[in-house]
């Protein structure tokens, strides 16, 4: 008996954890922080291609570069739908 317990106890303390991490990765600073790194992360990547391709050049002709930025894009809007 002593057993079951035991393994309840580490049971619900494991439920805690997990309940603790995703109320913190859901939080509103937590958000606005990812928010932020994405957008930083949209700011390097237009840097970058314009440092490589020039001022005029047109980023929808270069896939890839277009298809991360578009990505992390969906991601902004999809986290500020959770604010």
């Amino acid at each position: 008996m002593n057993e079951i317990g035991i393994i309840a106890s580490v049971i619900a303390a494991i439920a805690a954890i997990i309940t603790l991490i995703f109320t913190i990765r859901n939080s509103k600073g937590n958000v606005i922080k990812r928010i932020e790194r994405k957008q930083r992360e949209i700011r390097e990547l237009d840097n970058q291609f314009v440092r490589t391709y020039g001022l005029n050049a047109n980023m929808r002709m270069h896939y890839p570069t277009q298809e991360k930025k578009d990505k992390l894009e969906a991601e902004i809007n999809e986290l500020r739908k959770k604010i």
